[in-house]
């Protein structure tokens, strides 16, 4: 618990706001540090991760978590990044290849860490399952002592697979892509 949450409960309603400021919200210095951190492992997503497989590329990166909503709290972030990939056709794709594209994603952080030789460092959350949905790890600054947890869900482009499908397929007049009056 936080030690400022025993004050909270003493400050009266026209006071929460300065509150929240003070005691929950991060400051700016830290907010550009953690876009710093997103931004870096978005572009090695993007760029470095794939780069030896031409048949599975990047698509986009969706950022969520407490630091892709703006939710984060002081010292405390989370980044949740969804990978939508070339390499998963279908859903039954990404639940047959997922574990070997989490553990590419592993392997080629590994080797980012061990390159950079920078004041940065990965340290990787053990899963317990056998075929993982997510890959976890920590992003941590030895200059500043500040760590961001990372989540990497890989995932299917349903949507990008549906606009995809909506050019080649043809629908009868007036159905407007399958529904409506048949």
């Amino acid at each position: 618990m936080f030690p400022a949450m025993e004050a909270l409960y003493e400050t009266d309603a026209r006071r929460l706001d300065k509150f929240i400021f003070d005691h929950l919200q991060p400051d700016q210095e830290f907010l550009n540090r953690v876009s710093d951190a997103i931004r870096i492992i978005c572009e090695f997503l993007r760029e470095n991760c794939f780069r030896d497989a031409p048949q599975s590329r990047v698509l986009k990166v969706v950022k969520g978590g407490s630091s892709g909503k703006g939710t984060a709290l002081k010292g405390v972030s989370d980044a949740d990044l969804v990978v939508f990939l070339s390499t998963f056709k279908t859903y039954k794709d990404q639940e047959l290849n997922r574990r070997e594209i989490i553990q590419e994603i592993q392997k080629r952080l590994e080797e980012f860490r061990n390159k950079q030789q920078k004041n940065i460092d990965v340290i990787f959350e053990p899963t317990k399952w056998e075929n993982p949905r997510v890959l976890s790890f920590k992003l941590r600054s030895y200059a500043d002592n500040d760590s961001i947890e990372f989540d990497v869900l890989p995932a299917f482009d349903a949507l990008g697979a549906y606009a995809c499908m909506r050019d080649w397929v043809s629908f009868p007049p007036g159905t407007e892509g399958g529904g409506g009056n048949v």
